[in-house]
């Protein structure tokens, strides 16, 4: 399921690996661990749940990466679409249980292809709204993992695509809300340049400035390992530098560009393409924007998929019931092991 808040500033917060929802016909098939879910975004929805204060969009799935990683590439490129092993190379699933390329085809129509959908819709109606969008890309690690964080993982890092994706300046803002902060290291364009939704919606030319935004979960959460448990005393000072950071980032949206003019607020009539994306898979859908009834007011919009041997997940964390109608669905049976 994908949930959107809908507001009305110009920067849309997306969280593509806090969704822990695992359909029942995936969580049987794998081992230990894989149920612990280790690589997730763990509780960071929460530490962004300030969205509301700033007006600002926010978006997220409630499946877990180990289902479909919303922030890979559909080709083999850019790693396991559906990824059989954690970050550290240990395996997740049973021995033989691991998503064939048609399981993956399906995950990809169900969880994979409606994400991007509605992130795309979002991008049309703020640029419609303010000539001018920021998108974050906003994810959370654990400080250590063999082989990936190397000595250790910055409290923030954020990526840029070596400054491709944004405004240089924009970018500077960003990292120099965190600097010289107690406590706070921050690194730019090194552990993380940014995955695929900064690489194919960052067009700064075409007004979409898009970054990732990497925390070191020790920057929340009382300690990197199950439950997962968020520190009250952290997430406070983490959310109010936060605030602070998007405050400016609004606010930098309403200067005038390096040539004198103000933000444009006429619709954008071309369609959003990724040409930053070297799949090209995200440049074929029509962006359609909703109308002005729909987007007057700000509301939160549930997309949901549940097909019939789905439906069932170890975990929901929206924390409501999912009785929507399914999608229609392929005639091939659905998530399993090929």
């Amino acid at each position: 399921m994908i949930l959107v808040n809908e507001g009305e500033s110009p920067v849309i917060l997306c969280l593509p690996h806090s969704g822990t929802d695992v359909p029942e016909a995936v969580s049987k098939r794998l081992n230990a661990t894989g149920r612990l879910q280790a690589d997730l975004s763990w509780q960071l929805d929460r530490v962004f749940d300030f969205h509301h204060t700033l007006d600002v969009t926010f978006i997220r799935s409630t499946v877990s990466r180990y289902v479909i990683d919303l922030d890979k590439s559909v080709d083999e490129s850019d790693g396991d679409l559906c990824p059989v092993t954690t970050l550290d190379g240990k395996r997740i699933y049973q021995e033989g249980e691991e998503p064939g390329p048609t399981e993956t085809e399906q995950r990809e129509l169900l969880f994979y292809d409606p994400f991007h959908k509605a992130l795309r819709q979002q991008l049309n109606r703020l640029l419609k709204r303010h000539g001018k969008v920021i998108l974050l890309d906003c994810q959370s690690m654990r400080s250590h993992i063999k082989g990936v964080t190397g000595k250790g993982l910055p409290l923030v890092s954020v990526g840029s695509m070596d400054g491709r994706s944004t405004d240089l300046d924009l970018r500077n803002l960003l990292v120099g809300s965190f600097q010289g902060l107690p406590g706070f290291s921050i690194s730019v364009d090194e552990h993380a340049k940014g995955g695929l939704i900064t690489r194919t919606f960052g067009q700064p030319d075409r007004g979409v400035h898009a970054m990732s935004l990497l925390l070191a979960q020790r920057a929340y959460l009382r300690h990197e390992s199950p439950p997962f448990e968020p520190d009250k005393t952290r997430v406070e000072r983490l959310r109010e530098v936060l605030q602070d950071m998007l405050t400016r980032l609004i606010d930098w949206t309403a200067l005038p560009d390096k040539n004198g003019n103000e933000a444009s607020h006429v619709e954008i009539s071309q369609e959003l393409e990724a040409d930053n994306d070297p799949s090209g898979e995200m440049s074929d859908d029509e962006v359609v924007a909703p109308n002005a009834e729909e987007t007057e007011h700000r509301q939160e919009a549930k997309i949901e998929v549940a097909p019939a041997d789905a439906s069932q997940s170890t975990s929901n964390d929206s924390g409501e019931p999912e009785n929507g109608e399914p999608d229609e669905l392929p005639d091939k049976p659905l998530l399993v092991a090929e």
